[in-house]
């Protein structure tokens, strides 16, 4: 199962009990629809930061731990981290697992959320 935690407030995205590598890119801020000619055809307008994806379920109260961290938060699991990106005016994957993000459409800001900088 693939949840997204936004503010506490979880999202189910998708249900299996069979999981596969992926054979392509994750799109964070925009959805591509087949038939379109890969057009984007949804844009978020607003900000992401402090993006984690783990390979193993996380507890509510490893939720909760990584909520009251803040933006600025580091990951809680290192053994089950798959990639960590803060997107702190570029998207490298600290965690060591180098899945290095390749920024498309993205406008960097100087002015980061107050308190955070780049591990």
């Amino acid at each position: 199962m693939i949840t997204i935690y936004e503010n506490l407030a979880s999202n189910t995205l998708y249900a299996t009990t069979t999981f596969s590598t992926p054979t392509s890119y994750i799109e964070i801020g925009d959805q591509s629809w087949p038939g379109y000619g890969g057009a984007i055809s949804e844009v978020m307008n607003g900000s992401i930061s402090n993006v984690q994806i783990y390979n193993a379920s996380l507890s509510q109260a490893e939720i909760a731990a990584l909520y009251d961290e803040g933006i600025g938060g580091a990951p809680i699991d290192l053994q089950n981290l798959v990639g960590w990106w803060p997107l702190n005016g570029n998207a490298n994957d600290y965690s060591g697992n180098d899945n290095n993000g390749v920024p498309s459409g993205v406008t960097y800001t100087s002015n980061w959320y107050s308190g955070y900088s780049a591990p």
